[in-house]
């Protein structure tokens, strides 16, 4: 009687991998760095600011406790962590804190983009020309267009609490 455990165990190593190829693993393609931070990538005209606003805030600039507008004691002047109702309450129509004087200058200022500081964080390298800060987000790549767009639209609308 002849074994027939050879021609079993043949065909389990190389149906499990067993005798396949010992050519290396092929190297992966590194994950390009993005040029913008795009937590909204298609405009809205119509934005929420609890459904878009806040959650972009949040994903861009800060809900965690060890981001810049994040935690119980963020190191930028204004929190993002928390309810939508407890960030409305310390951005709308609230002078900032790091703002050039007698610019007109609000956090948001309700139908009125040019002078919501928000925006000017986030378009300008040098936010209210020298000594005023950078660009926010801070040392993150810039806000995508459709994210600004949102904002602005937002604050064009009148700056909703919805």
């Amino acid at each position: 009687m002849r074994p027939t455990f050879l021609p079993v165990l043949l065909i389990l190593l190389y149906g499990c991998g067993g005798g396949g190829s010992s050519a290396p693993a092929p190297t992966p393609t590194p994950t390009p760095t993005p040029t913008t931070t795009c937590p909204i990538s298609v405009a809205k005209t119509n934005p929420s600011f609890a459904v878009d606003i806040v959650p972009a805030l949040q994903s861009s600039c800060g809900s965690a406790a060890t981001s810049c507008h994040g935690g119980a004691a963020p190191t930028g002047h204004v929190m993002y962590s928390g309810t939508p109702a407890q960030i409305y309450t310390q951005l709308v129509n609230v002078v900032p804190a790091n703002a050039p004087a007698g610019g007109g200058w609000v956090l948001v200022k309700p139908s009125d983009p040019t002078h919501s500081w928000i925006l000017e964080k986030v378009t300008k390298d040098q936010p209210g020309g020298s000594g005023y800060g950078t660009r926010m987000p801070q040392a993150a790549p810039n806000l995508c267009q459709p994210t600004v767009d949102t904002l602005t639209a937002w604050i064009n609308a009148g700056a909703l609490n919805n």
